[in-house]
């Protein structure tokens, strides 16, 4: 037990932190959990998580190698709109746009990638380009209108309106898709040779290359996962919104998915981070977004919130290794005098 609390503290204080809010939420509006009102509350919560989820696992694996990908959003934009472009103008099916999406996102992707891997330009200074870039290709190729409801294929929001009905609660198909893809990175990191490289790029740069890791191409790839994660998030702002805007779409989001990924545990420094940490700080967020509007607090509070959170995450990071730090010098120690 001690040595499961030890590897999951950060995890287990996200936790408490959820517990915590549910309990502050609880006293402030204590009707918000009786009955109906309670599993509105978390399929809430549950609706929130698809997009930034999706988008955390791609800014999981780049800040874990040191990274930055600020562009998120305009990509997932620009995916968004030529994918809404071809439903509109070509009529293609829904699999077919999903596929012309994550083409696009791929593109933006590797393009950073190759800019950042290849040809050694800070990440935050090539995606800061970026985030403009691809916002105004979403403009210009949109001609500044957005596409409709009407103009999307019929079926476009299934995967939000359907789901599966767990007694009071409903799942909708993009959740659970969602987890899907979760779980695939999950498996990819903890039990896959390219998980392990991009924990060893992200952990000692000069050794892993030494050991015969190609680091660009570790970090190229990484970049092109994420633009591709981009394109399937696209989809899935279109169908949720059940609109493709130019300017509204994606926008800010880059800001929700860092905060996720630092709040779930994934170090800045590199080479630490977990799928369960992400998948728990995803929720956190989306605790906080849901219950600010249910018990009635302003909306300009949320960002607020965010930075808060994110500042105490930091802490809490920055606490945890010292304490872990004095733990294995202590055992060190204790080492050291049994064999003396």
């Amino acid at each position: 037990m001690k040595r499961f609390i030890n590897n999951n503290i950060k995890e287990l204080a996200t936790l408490g932190i959820m517990l915590l809010i549910f309990l502050a939420a609880g006293l402030a509006k204590p009707d918000l959990f009786s009955g109906g009102q309670f599993s509105s509350l978390v399929n809430s919560i549950l609706l929130w998580m698809p997009l930034n989820l999706t988008m955390a696992m791609g800014m999981m694996m780049v800040v874990i190698v040191r990274d930055i990908d600020l562009s998120i959003g305009s990509s997932v934009a620009l995916s968004a709109m030529i994918a809404g472009l071809c439903f509109k103008y070509l009529g293609i099916p829904i699999l077919a746009g999903l596929f012309v999406a994550v083409i696009i996102g791929i593109l933006c992707g590797a393009f950073n990638g190759f800019l950042i891997a290849y040809l050694k330009i800070p990440a935050i200074i090539v995606t800061l380009g970026t985030i403009n870039a691809y916002r105004g290709l979403t403009y210009i190729v949109s001609a500044g209108k957005q596409i409709t409801g009407y103009e999307l294929p019929p079926g476009m929001s299934n995967v939000v309106a359907k789901g599966i009905p767990i007694g009071s609660f409903f799942i909708p198909w993009m959740v659970l898709i969602t987890f899907g893809i979760a779980a695939v990175f999950f498996v990819m990191l903890n039990h896959s040779h390219f998980g392990r490289e991009v924990y060893a790029v992200g952990s000692n740069r000069e050794g892993a290359h030494l050991r015969g890791i190609n680091c660009r191409r570790i970090e190229f790839f990484i970049f092109s996962i994420t633009g591709a994660l981009c394109g399937i998030t696209g989809i899935m702002a279109m169908s949720r919104f059940g609109y493709v805007n130019p300017n509204t779409t994606g926008n800010g989001l880059e800001f929700v998915v860092i905060s996720a990924t630092i709040i779930g545990g994934v170090s800045v420094s590199g080479g630490k981070g977990s799928v369960p940490g992400v998948f728990l700080g995803c929720l956190l967020l989306g605790t906080i977004n849901t219950i600010i509007a249910s018990v009635g607090i302003p909306g300009t509070v949320q960002r607020f919130s965010y930075g808060l959170i994110i500042i105490l995450a930091l802490l809490l990071d920055r606490f945890i290794a010292a304490m872990q730090d004095k733990a294995k010098l202590m055992a060190h120690g204790k080492s050291a005098r049994a064999a003396a």
